[in-house]
């Protein structure tokens, strides 16, 4: 019953993205940006890179019309007849919030193909910082990000949900997306051999883990058995290949491939070389 420009205000004070918003509200897995966030999940597990170079491109063109917007409105603030201030405020930060959606998707489709520059790295990690409540959207930004985010910033970020894991706990598109989150980041640290910090990542998303679908709980296996890898244990090598067998058992291609491709990266080429 409240109208659109208040909720919107209380929208950026909380710092929540409108995605989150809508979604809840219309919890309906066609809202523009939960879509586009699934279909990049399954674009990264798959490597299928100009589907990611298309959405990226897209994001792009939508992010360049709201700076163009956001430009205009503050070259004619005095012509536009506002009642007050305020309104052109708001409708200053409106316009630059969905500008930052926007760009946001862009990069997170970019990081699906290549790797972020420090400047891009930052713009991501700016965006998270500071979400208040994380939702399917942020979160699934959060898991598709996480190969590149910094350890410092997926660590305060994992540290601070587990503080509200009720939240969390209950339902199972977040539970997933935070195993993804530590996961990826965990893969990431694995193969620099900082192995100490994967291991903190993954343990603190054990209780998370916890009866998942098959494709999450199989990869959290798998960043198990390949830190226990790269700590010198035989024992990893072989967990590694049986949850690649479970993969194929258990008819889960895209989870099967995935798992194969990092293996033979990152063992079998480690071995022969």
């Amino acid at each position: 019953m409240l109208p659109y420009d208040v909720i919107d205000a209380m929208l950026g004070l909380m710092h929540i993205p409108e995605q989150d918003f809508s979604y809840i509200i219309n919890g309906s897995k066609d809202d523009y940006f939960v879509h586009y966030i699934n279909w990049l999940d399954r674009i990264q597990l798959r490597e299928e890179f100009a589907e990611a170079e298309m959405i990226q491109n897209e994001a792009h063109k939508y992010a360049n019309n709201q700076e163009i917007k956001v430009k205009i409105l503050e070259e004619n603030f005095e012509t536009l007849n506002y009642n007050n201030e305020w309104l052109e405020l708001h409708s200053q930060e409106r316009l630059t919030r969905q500008y930052t959606d926007y760009r946001v998707l862009e990069l997170t489709a970019k990081a699906c193909h290549q790797i972020l520059n420090d400047e891009e790295v930052t713009e991501i990690g700016d965006f998270l910082f500071g979400i208040e409540l994380w939702l399917e959207y942020s979160l699934g930004i959060l898991a598709l990000n996480a190969w590149q985010l910094p350890y410092s910033l997926v660590y305060a970020i994992i540290s601070d949900i587990n503080l509200h894991e009720k939240e969390y706990k209950g339902k199972l598109i977040y539970r997933r997306r935070i195993v993804q989150t530590a996961g990826r980041c965990a893969m990431t640290l694995i193969s620099r051999g900082e192995t100490q910090k994967a291991s903190a990542l993954l343990s603190m998303v054990h209780h998370y883990a916890e009866a998942l679908d098959t494709h999450v709980q199989g990869l959290y296996r798998f960043a198990w058995a390949y830190l226990d890898y790269r700590n010198g244990k035989i024992e990893g090598q072989k967990e590694m290949l049986r949850v690649i067998a479970l993969f194929d058992f258990l008819e889960v291609p895209i989870s099967r491939d995935f798992a194969q491709k990092y293996y033979n990266r990152h063992v079998l080429n480690l071995e022969e070389s």
